[in-house]
């Protein structure tokens, strides 16, 4: 843990958790219920828009009424029926992929195997198929097996930089320091909590940070605060 994560108090992050819970919720996203099929949901949503990646998924889901029928398909199809999200020959191939070699594994297209594994067997499982990131890994974890963990993806990295917490410099390094901050309780709310904030408020570009339920917490908040009285200060005496 950094110098900078141990000055964090424990009721500081829980407060943060707790007041983006009262805010939002514990929204699930849209993600399915059944692990292999959220597994196919994230890849397709990777930089892609929400609303896109759950049209995407739908149409697959229409098209073919098991993942064996995909398997059996021409891999043209596939890409055809999610080029509306981008990088679709990519996605197409690494879904295919996956699905290949989770029949390989275990017979037939199911993860429910990994029912009966510890988190951090079916984590290593998981990233060893093809586009799964430690990312994808824990959002299927997360959302579909009950696991504990914190998936970071770019609006948790970014809300949780802004915050002070993450130092890493990038959001696929920083899963473990934040795991260790964020109590196991509290982490699928934080996670589609930030989700749902990084929407609405604390956005890439002009973050809505005066109408920010967090922001009393915020490092970026409180910098910019102090930058902004300056400058209207220089500028009141020039």
């Amino acid at each position: 843990m950094s110098p900078i994560q141990r000055r964090l108090s424990p009721r500081k992050v829980r407060r943060v958790c707790e007041i983006l819970e009262a805010t939002y919720g514990s929204p699930r996203l849209g993600n399915p219920q059944d692990p292999l099929d959220d597994v196919v949901y994230v890849i397709l949503s990777n930089k892609t828009a929400p609303k896109v990646a759950a049209a995407n998924y739908k149409r697959v889901k229409e098209r073919f009424p098991t993942w064996d029928c995909l398997l059996a398909s021409d891999a043209e199809v596939l890409r055809q029926l999610i080029e509306p999200g981008g990088l679709s020959t990519i996605k197409a191939y690494q879904i295919r992929a996956a699905l290949s070699e989770i029949v390989a594994d275990f017979g037939s297209s199911t993860l429910n195997q990994l029912r009966s594994k510890s988190t951090a067997e079916s984590e290593k499982y998981l990233c060893s198929l093809p586009g799964i990131s430690k990312k994808v890994a824990k959002c299927v974890l997360m959302y579909t097996l009950g696991a504990r963990v914190l998936p970071v993806d770019v609006h948790v990295y970014r809300i949780t930089k802004r915050l002070g917490w993450a130092t890493k410099n990038r959001a696929d390094q920083c899963h473990e320091e934040l795991e260790e901050l964020v109590p196991p309780d509290y982490r699928y709310n934080f996670h589609v909590d930030c989700i749902m904030h990084g929407r609405a408020v604390c956005r890439p570009r002009q973050p809505l940070c005066d109408t920010c339920c967090i922001k009393r917490y915020c490092e970026y908040f409180k910098k910019t605060s102090a930058l902004a009285k300056r400058t209207k200060h220089v500028l009141r005496i020039s």
